[in-house]
C-alpha cells in the first residue's frame, strides 16, 4: 500500500517562529485543527487519464504556523500563484500546484515594523532566499481515497522548495463539480531541514532558548475551474 502520511500529525509549521523579529505583544493562537489519526484508505476502481478534463486553480492560500522550542509564535501565509489539475469521472487524478514564495506573510503582528522586518528574513537566504527561489510547487501523480471523516482523499506528490525536492502526502476533503474544485487540507507537517532551511535548528547544536523547532505544521486551500 503507497506510504501514507508520515508528515500529517504533528500540526502546522514550526519553521518560521524565526529570529531576528521582534515578538509581538500578544502570542499567536494555536492551530485550530486537533491531530488526524492514521488514514484508513479505501479501493475504488481506477479511472483512466484518457478523456480527462484539465482544471486551472484560481486562487489558493497555504497557513503556516513557526515557534522556538522556548518562547514566541507566528502564523502566517504563502499564497498560491497557480496551476493546473487533471481531473476525469468525479476523480482527480493528477497535477501541480505552484506557491507564491514572495507572498510569505506574518499574520499575528501587529507593530507594522517587526512585521516587516520578519517578512524579510523569511524572504532571505536564512529561510526561503526567495530572489533565487521565488517559486514552491507540488507536484502529484496519486490521489488516494480514504473513509477518514476529516478527510477524503491523501495526495501524494513532491514538494520542492528552495531548489530541493521532497515526498509529502496531504490529506484533504475535496468536492469536484463539473465545472469547479475545491479542496481544503488537514494539518500536515514538513520537516523544514529536509529542504535546506537550517536556520537556528537543533540539529546544529543551537543554544536551546533561540532554537525554532524543525517540525513545520501547515494547511492547504485551493479552488479550480474546468478550463
Amino acid at each position: 500500500m503507497p506510504r501514507v502520511l508520515k508528515l500529517i500529525t504533528p500540526l502546522f509549521f514550526s519553521l518560521f517562529a524565526l529570529s531576528s523579529c521582534k515578538d509581538d505583544q500578544k502570542p499567536a493562537p494555536e492551530p485550530l485543527v486537533t491531530p488526524v489519526s492514521r488514514p484508513d484508505t479505501v479501493r475504488l476502481k481506477p479511472v483512466p487519464a484518457e478523456g480527462a478534463s484539465t482544471f486551472i486553480v484560481t486562487e489558493g492560500v497555504v497557513n503556516w504556523l513557526g515557534k522556538r522550542t522556548i518562547g514566541n509564535r507566528h502564523t502566517g501565509t504563502i499564497k498560491v500563484a497557480g496551476g493546473e489539475l487533471k481531473v476525469n469521472q468525479g476523480r482527480l487524478l493528477s497535477g501541480k500546484v505552484t506557491l507564491d514564495m514572495n507572498s510569505i506573510a506574518v499574520e499575528n503582528m501587529k507593530d507594522p515594523g517587526a512585521k516587516a522586518d520578519l517578512e524579510s528574513h523569511l524572504k532571505d537566504s536564512d529561510f526561503f532566499d526567495v530572489k533565487t527561489y521565488p517559486n514552491g510547487e507540488f507536484a502529484f501523480e496519486e490521489v488516494l481515497p480514504s473513509n477518514t471523516p476529516e478527510f477524503n482523499w491523501i495526495i501524494s506528490g513532491k514538494l520542492t522548495l528552495k531548489g530541493k525536492t521532497e515526498q509529502v502526502n496531504i490529506p484533504v476533503k475535496m468536492t469536484i463539480t463539473e465545472d469547479e474544485l475545491t479542496a481544503e487540507s488537514a494539518n500536515f507537517v514538513i520537516n523544514r531541514t529536509k529542504w535546506g532551511i537550517n536556520f537556528q535548528s537543533g540539529m546544529l547544536g543551537t543554544v536551546k532558548n533561540k532554537i525554532i523547532e524543525d517540525i513545520v505544521p501547515l494547511s492547504l486551500t485551493v479552488t479550480a475551474k474546468k478550463k
